[in-house]
């Protein structure tokens, strides 16, 4: 009986701690998405009303498929940063 003990115990104490290192990484990304995901929404969000409080003249001047270039950038490098810095 004892050696059984000895032999289950580890196993099912390991497979609580997989089972628990999962569900808390699960919390965590649930979590964490929802933060991410707001503050590119911000983000994104100020720099489309930036752009349009601007002079009409300085639209004239500049290309737009670059201006969308560099707000999709942006939002790509946030994107990036919070996954790199938090995983």
């Amino acid at each position: 009986m004892l050696f059984v003990m000895f032999i289950t115990t580890p196993r099912i104490a390991d497979g609580a701690a997989r089972s628990g290192t999962s569900l808390f990484q699960e919390l965590r990304n649930t979590i964490f998405s929802h933060v991410s995901q707001r503050a590119i929404r911000k983000i994104a969000c100020q720099t489309f009303l930036h752009l349009h409080n601007m002079d009409l003249s300085f639209h004239l001047a500049r290309q737009t498929g670059g201006m969308a270039r560099a707000i999709d950038r942006g939002t790509r490098y946030v994107l990036f940063c919070t996954f790199t810095f938090y995983n």
